[in-house]
């Protein structure tokens, strides 16, 4: 069955699932979903919600960028990525729902002022200020903090690339866009170098 991702080049969750794909080495057929708002009803009728992105294989459909990941990954039999093991995956399951819940959305704080975020256009770099945002990283250097501590050095969970890592590593990314300084948070730090070093994070093509 042929693989299609609803994408947007400047979307996270999207190169999120991209990295995935790429270490999978699985091809698929993007179709790039417009950032700006109301998404058109092309998009609607594909996913109601209109979250960026979108997984179509065959007749399955599924959205939420980490229902995609554990579903790739379950797919292609990776137990390496998202175990079987329940204790393994767990673990792998907590941290992202730690990511998702709680400390992805602070550092989206800088990236909307840094990257010139609106709900209206998406991303406008021309007009982002990053100056101001340096104004935003102390506010949340609790949050940071925590995602440090929760972190491993080499990688997110378990001491090897999992799913969470391919989670992660859009806002580690986005931080050398953004100015955000991660020298006070060493796993971070490190997570950074070892995951976007990948050869499939490069294939996945990043933008923002």
């Amino acid at each position: 069955m042929s693989l299609t991702l609803w994408d947007h080049p400047d979307s996270s969750n999207a190169l999120k699932v991209r990295f995935l794909l790429a270490e999978l080495g699985l091809d698929y057929e993007r179709r790039t979903v417009p950032m700006t708002r109301p998404r058109p009803d092309e998009y609607l009728a594909v996913n109601p919600l209109s979250g960026i992105p979108t997984l179509d294989d065959g007749d399955l459909r599924v959205s939420e960028s980490h229902a995609i990941l554990r579903y790739l990954a379950t797919r292609e039999g990776r137990d390496d990525l998202y175990p079987s093991d329940a204790r393994e995956r767990a673990k792998v399951d907590e941290w992202l729902e730690r990511f998702n819940t709680r400390l992805r959305t602070p550092f989206f704080r800088v990236e909307m002022v840094a990257l010139g975020w609106s709900l209206a256009a998406g991303f406008e770099p021309d007009k982002g200020d990053l100056e101001k945002a340096k104004e935003v990283v102390p506010q949340i250097a609790a949050d940071v903090q925590l995602l440090d501590d929760l972190s491993g050095a080499d990688f997110a969970v378990l001491g090897r690339f999992t799913i969470a890592d391919c989670a992660l590593a859009p806002i580690l990314h986005r931080t050398t866009l953004t100015g955000h300084d991660l020298s006070a948070y060493p796993n971070l730090l490190a997570l950074r170098a070892s995951i976007l070093a990948r050869p499939a994070w490069a294939a996945a093509e990043p933008a923002l």
